[in-house]
């Protein structure tokens, strides 16, 4: 196996170099990597998610290494590797000297620090394309649910409400009800009172359930509602993909729902 190193100058031009540890040139695919400096780098991890994987590199050159004509330090002193990107192949060959078999990319990213500049050597880091979510992004987030507040301006529903009445005894957190919408319908909407001890209260419903129209709020009523009492409940949104279907807004989520979690995978 061989790293092949493609570093594409923020020019346009492309350095090919390999680390097969010999002189000669190695081809694939009409694409040729030439014997450059010396390249030592540190473990690749693979990470999933948002989170920026790195790779660190330490190059050793000398005067014969010349980048666009120019000695690699020199260039490079010059900020000659400044918005360069980089692309490392790992390459497998059955023998030195014989034809690579197969190539697959191991890294890609940007170049986004160049540190302890000495007369032989300098160090390089490379970050995955993720480091350009490295930006002042305002308040958005990312998360599984919504960033909307239900029925807000970017949401675009309007907030229509459903008559109820209190069937049975209550306390001042529960009641049942004579609504019979789906279990989760009115779950997180909103439930005012317009008859009765609480008249004017208005309150977050915290769960609802088909079975006798259950209802349960976020905070408790000064007072139990008495079967009669009278109310209007608006739907709510758990805020998820589904949920915002289902009210035939989809085109206005926005969650990441199939962002994937981080995980860091062994290095190689």
């Amino acid at each position: 196996m061989a790293d092949l190193w493609s570093i594409t100058l923020n020019g346009g031009a492309v350095i090919r170099w390999h680390g097969a540890g010999f002189s000669g040139a190695l081809s694939f695919n009409g694409t040729t990597w030439l014997a450059g400096p010396t390249i030592d780098r540190g473990k690749i991890r693979a990470k999933l998610g948002v989170e920026v994987a790195t790779l660190d590199a330490t190059i050793t050159a000398n005067a014969s290494d010349l980048i666009n004509g120019v000695p690699v330090l020199p260039f490079v002193r010059g900020n000659g590797l400044d918005g360069a990107t980089v692309v490392l192949y790992r390459a497998y060959l059955p023998a030195w000297g014989q034809p690579i078999s197969g190539v697959t990319i191991a890294f890609s990213g940007r170049v986004t620090a160049l540190k302890n500049l000495t007369r032989t050597q300098f160090e390089m880091t490379v970050s995955a394309w993720t480091v350009l979510l490295n930006v002042d992004m305002g308040p958005d987030v990312y998360q599984a649910g919504c960033l909307n507040t239900h029925y807000d301006a970017n949401c675009t529903l309007t907030e229509t409400f459903v008559n109820g009445t209190v069937a049975g005894g209550g306390t001042t957190l529960a009641c049942n009800t004579n609504l019979t919408q789906a279990d989760g319908f009115f779950t997180k909407g909103q439930l005012i009172w317009l008859t009765g001890a609480n008249a004017g209260l208005r309150r977050a419903v915290s769960a609802y359930l088909n079975a006798a129209g259950a209802v349960t709020f976020a905070f408790p009523l000064p007072n139990a509602p008495a079967p009669g009492d009278t109310f209007k409940t608006s739907r709510g949104c758990a805020l998820t993909m589904a949920d915002c279907s289902a009210q035939s807004n989809l085109i206005h989520f926005r969650g990441q729902p199939f962002t994937p979690p981080a995980i860091t995978g062994a290095g190689f």
